[in-house]
């Protein structure tokens, strides 16, 4: 019988370490993946903050562009079907359209 524990407990071990080896991989998977997400961010960030100093009129177009129709979302989701519901999305696809003129 003190063989079988011997076994048993070796077994054991090797799961344990099996476990532990693929919770190491694991942790350094999602810090690849974190380093490489934040160096992204970083510079998307980087590029919008030059284009909008760039390109200063057109940054405000569209920020207004966008103000306006989160408004006009925003009040029409709070009513129900109404005049500014049926006049929100023509507006909110136009603004959309125009600002995506903007960055192409």
């Amino acid at each position: 019988m003190d063989t079988d524990n011997y076994r048993d407990g070796t077994a054991t071990e090797n799961i344990l370490e099996q476990g532990a080896e693929a919770y190491e991989q694991a942790e350094r998977a999602v810090g690849d993946a974190y380093d490489k997400t934040a160096r992204k961010v970083s510079e998307t960030y980087e590029k919008a903050k030059s284009y909008s100093h760039e390109n200063q009129g057109k940054t405000i177009f569209i920020a207004l562009g966008i103000g306006v129709g989160l408004g006009l979302l925003l009040g029409a989701s709070s009513h129900h079907r109404s005049r500014t519901s049926r006049i929100a999305e023509p507006v909110v696809n136009a603004l959309s359209d125009v600002a995506l003129a903007f960055f192409r």
